[in-house]
């Protein structure tokens, strides 16, 4: 048990220390970005291109759950005729 228990310490260490060197290089990644060679129109350009990626995301979402939402009642309605007609031919 007291084993388990440095070794716990160890890798905890160990992950606290990752995180560190980690969290360091997004920081020097961060400072080595230049915002300032993108231009303006190259902005825009970026900002238009993300909106209609994200409208066309949106189309494909709708589309799948159009797709599932109609799956899931025709699965519906088929159990439900399934039913019926086992209880008109029963009784």
């Amino acid at each position: 048990m007291l084993q388990r228990n440095k070794e716990n310490r160890e890798l905890r260490k160990r992950n606290r220390e990752r995180m560190t060197d980690t969290y360091h290089q997004l920081l020097d990644i961060g400072k080595s970005t230049v915002l300032s060679q993108v231009t303006v129109d190259k902005m825009e350009d970026i900002r238009k291109k993300t909106q209609e990626k994200e409208e066309l995301d949106k189309a494909v979402y709708f589309k799948k759950m159009l797709y599932l939402a109609l799956g899931m009642a025709l699965i519906l309605l088929l159990v439900w005729l399934l039913v019926l007609r086992k209880a008109l031919f029963n009784s």
